[in-house]
C-alpha cells in the first residue's frame, strides 16, 4: 500500500514538472518564430509556365522542370506552377524522357508565365 502511494506521488510530479516544461518551450518556441518573421521582408513572384511539344505544340505532362536545385513537375496539361520565388536571374532546365533537355535563363522581376518547347530525340 505504501509503495503504491509513494509511485503515485512520484509519477504525479513527474506529470507536472513535464507540464511546466513543455510551456517553457512553447514560450520559447514562439519567441523565436516572431523574431524571424519580422527580419524576412523579401518580395516574392510566382514563375508559372508550360511545357509543350516544339513540333505539335502538345502539351508535355510530368517534364521536370529544375529550377535553383529544387525539381517541380508539369501536371497533365503541361503547366507549371512555382510560388514564392525571389526576384533575381534562374537557370531553368527541363527534361523530359526521349526529348532533348533545354536550358534557358530567366530573369525574375514580376510574375512571370514562360512556354518551353521540347524537341524529341
Amino acid at each position: 500500500m505504501m509503495k503504491s502511494v509513494v509511485v503515485l506521488v512520484a509519477s504525479l510530479l513527474l506529470s507536472v514538472s513535464a507540464l511546466a516544461n513543455t510551456d517553457n518551450n512553447n514560450e520559447k518556441k514562439g519567441k523565436e518564430s516572431k523574431s524571424v518573421s519580422l527580419v524576412e521582408n523579401v518580395n516574392v513572384f510566382q514563375l508559372t509556365g508550360s511545357v509543350v511539344d516544339e513540333k505539335n505544340n502538345e502539351s508535355l505532362a510530368g517534364a521536370a522542370i529544375v529550377v535553383d536545385g529544387k525539381k517541380y513537375y508539369s501536371d497533365l496539361d503541361g503547366n507549371f506552377s512555382i510560388k514564392d520565388v525571389k526576384p533575381g536571374k534562374y537557370e531553368l532546365v527541363v527534361e523530359l524522357i526521349s526529348y532533348e533537355p533545354v536550358s534557358m535563363q530567366v530573369d525574375l522581376m514580376k510574375n512571370e508565365k514562360i512556354k518551353i518547347g521540347l524537341l524529341q530525340k
